[in-house]
């Protein structure tokens, strides 16, 4: 049980002392203020942090994609090197998200691998409404099949 102060304390020098001492209530008062302000701030820096985080790995996802796309040694094969790219990303990421990537391709010319035509790979995220282009140029000194 807690005894109350006394009035011998009370009036005592060494209490007025006390009372009169303001050193540490600035640094108290900013740390009541700025803790409800900064938490709820580093929340949402991190919200900022993932999504973007997110569009860098899916535009990657696509530019990548695409160079194994371009680099293919035949035309048939091409579209199942950029699909095993995909697939290699949902392997090494997680989420439910990431089973629903899709892939669309666009050619400037036909046959798509002919050299120097640009070919647009597409990698859209269907749970985030999230899309990521990249286009690449086909190799001008390549042979045609």
């Amino acid at each position: 049980m807690r005894r109350p102060l006394s009035r011998k304390f009370l009036n005592s020098r060494v209490f007025h002392m006390l009372a009169k001492d303001q050193q540490g209530s600035a640094t108290l008062e900013f740390v009541m203020i700025a803790i409800p302000l900064f938490v709820p701030l580093a929340l949402y820096l991190s919200s900022v942090n993932s999504s973007i985080q997110n569009s860098l790995t899916l535009k990657n996802v696509a530019r990548q994609a695409a160079r194994a796309f371009i680099t293919s040694p035949s035309e048939a094969l091409a579209p199942v090197r950029a699909q095993e790219v995909l697939n290699s990303y949902r392997t090494v990421s997680s989420g439910s998200s990431v089973a629903q990537l899709s892939l669309s391709i666009q050619c400037e010319s036909n046959p798509c691998l002919t050299p120097n035509s640009r070919v647009t790979l597409t990698v859209s995220d269907p749970a985030t409404s999230r899309l990521a282009s990249a286009t690449q140029v086909v190799d001008a000194w390549r042979s045609s099949e």
